[in-house]
């Protein structure tokens, strides 16, 4: 998508202005490190959910990988079985075989002619080893559209250990998402799908969740992400997200 103006005069303060890095404990440094807070508490209000649940990533393909690898390898004592569908965005489908090279158990559910998994199909994949299931929200090449509320509920009612990551790339700003109800734990988005920079996006991560961060480094986000953030990315998707979901309110 293009840039719109809001997020492209932010953005460019973010560069020319506040430019400084958000870590720094100096005055340019919390100027800075404003712009990160702000966005998270946006974007955290249009979610309905804790500040602390927002993790920004570089976009959709890390925050898929976040969710699917972090999990599993938090997870990996509890069981090494994962559930995702056959029509999964390749920052998914080979995150997933990257898995399987690990020695972690992927089943693939087929879709119908119009694109939606099987609730039944998903029951009874569902096992006591099933640490994870993956499924996007909306398809990326023929827009089905998949029933979350109803997978979150056949999920939790078969194991209600199994955690729930949703593909929310194509979803976010165009639905209104609550988590919280709807029994996500983990959604990615990125920011280019809704008028923010490429290369910034965001994984909310439920505050019960066990995830192992694949950055290391100066323990920046908690120490989920390290790494000098991209504030002028991030400032820009917050205000991508504030438009975008202004209308929702």
């Amino acid at each position: 998508t293009k840039v719109i103006g809001c997020v492209m005069d932010v953005v460019v303060k973010a560069m020319t202005e506040d430019y400084a890095n958000a870590s720094a404990k100096h005055s340019k440094g919390a100027a800075a490190e404003r712009y990160i807070r702000e966005a998270r508490s946006i974007i955290a209000g249009t979610l309905k959910v804790k500040e602390k649940e927002i993790l920004f990533t570089s976009g959709g393909s890390e925050s898929n990988n976040m969710a699917l690898i972090g999990t599993a390898l938090a997870n990996r004592r509890a069981g090494m079985h994962i559930i995702t569908s056959g029509i999964e965005h390749a920052s998914v489908y080979n995150t997933l075989g990257f898995l399987s090279e690990q020695g972690f158990d992927v089943t693939y559910l087929p879709v119908d002619g119009q694109g939606h998994i099987s609730l039944e199909q998903l029951r009874e994949s569902i096992r006591p080893d099933t640490i994870l299931v993956s499924i996007m929200y909306v398809n990326n090449e023929v827009g089905a559209v998949e029933p979350v509320e109803e997978i979150a509920r056949v999920i939790h009612e078969a194991n209600p250990n199994t955690l729930f990551h949703v593909d929310a790339i194509q979803a976010y700003g165009k639905y209104e998402i609550r988590p919280k109800r709807q029994g996500i734990d983990l959604l990615s988005v990125s920011g280019h799908k809704l008028h923010a920079p490429k290369g910034v996006g965001f994984l909310y991560i439920d505050e019960r969740v066990k995830i192992k961060p694949l950055i290391y480094g100066g323990g920046q986000q908690r120490g989920l992400r390290s790494g000098t953030e991209n504030v002028p990315g991030v400032a820009g998707l917050g205000a991508a997200a504030a438009e975008a979901y202004r209308s929702h309110k």
